[in-house]
C-alpha cells in the first residue's frame, strides 16, 4: 500500500503540470477537442465560439492581434535661423552680351599704301576704348585687311602695319596690350565678290573696292560689369 502511494504520487504530479499548462493556453474564444487542442477547420484556422473577442485570442490562432506595434519615427523639426540673422542672397547670374566691333575703313584711317593714323581714325578708336571701359570681356582681336588689287608681298605686310598702328593707339588710350591679338589678314578675306568690281578700273575700280580694305576690331566674351 505505501508504494502504491509512492508511485501515485509522481504520477498526480505530472497530471497537475499538464493541466497548468493547458490552462495557461486554454481560451473560451475557441473550440477545444478532448485533448485540449483547438478545433480547426478545413483550411488551418482556428475555430472560435460566440464568446471570441481580442481580449481573449491566442497567439496561435491570432498571431496578427501580437504584432509588435512600432513606435512613430521622430522626425527632427527644421532648423531655424536665429533671429535677426541675415539670409544670404544668391548672386543674380551675369548674362553674357553680344560680342562688341566696329570696321575702320583703310580710305577713311590711313593715306593710300601708308599705316599711320588719320586724326578721324583716332578719335573713332577713342570713342571704341571708350564703349570697352564700360563692360568686360575677354579678348580684342584687330584684323587688317588689304583690296585684291596689288601683289600678295605688298598687301600681306601692309594689312600687318594697319593692324599693328590700330593696336598700339588702343594701348596709348588704356586698353591692356595683353587683350589684344593682332594680325594681318591681306586680301584673303574680301568683302566684295570677285564679279562685283568687274570690267572698272582706275579710280572706279579702287572706289569699288574700298570695303575690302579696313581693320576690324571685334572684342569677345563681353559681360556687363
Amino acid at each position: 500500500m505505501k508504494r502504491t502511494l509512492q508511485v501515485a504520487a509522481p504520477l498526480l504530479c505530472m497530471l497537475s503540470m499538464t493541466h497548468n499548462a493547458i490552462a495557461q493556453t486554454y481560451s473560451d474564444g475557441y473550440v477545444y477537442d478532448t485533448r485540449a487542442m483547438v478545433v480547426r477547420d478545413s483550411f488551418g484556422n482556428c475555430v472560435r465560439t460566440t464568446r471570441w473577442s481580442a481580449e481573449n485570442a491566442v497567439v496561435e490562432c491570432d498571431p496578427d492581434l501580437f504584432k509588435p506595434t512600432v513606435a512613430p519615427a521622430i522626425v527632427a523639426p527644421p532648423f531655424a535661423k536665429p533671429a535677426g540673422q541675415p539670409v544670404a542672397k544668391t548672386a543674380p547670374a551675369i548674362a553674357k552680351l553680344a560680342p562688341i566691333s566696329m570696321a575702320l575703313s583703310a580710305d577713311e584711317a590711313f593715306d593710300s599704301s601708308k599705316a599711320e593714323l588719320k586724326p578721324a581714325a583716332k578719335r573713332r578708336l577713342s570713342e571704341f576704348a571708350q564703349q570697352l571701359s564700360t563692360v568686360k570681356y575677354g579678348q580684342l582681336a584687330i584684323v587688317g585687311h588689304a583690296d585684291r588689287t596689288g601683289s600678295g608681298k605688298l598687301n600681306q605686310p601692309l594689312s600687318e602695319r594697319r593692324a599693328n598702328a590700330v593696336h598700339n593707339y588702343l594701348v596709348s588710350v588704356g586698353i591692356p596690350a595683353d587683350k589684344m591679338a593682332t594680325r594681318g589678314a591681306g586680301s584673303s578675306q574680301p568683302v566684295t565678290g570677285k564679279n562685283d568690281c568687274a570690267k572698272l578700273k582706275s579710280k572706279k575700280l579702287q572706289a569699288c573696292l574700298a570695303p575690302d580694305r579696313r581693320v576690324e576690331i571685334t572684342a569677345t566674351d563681353v559681360y556687363a560689369k
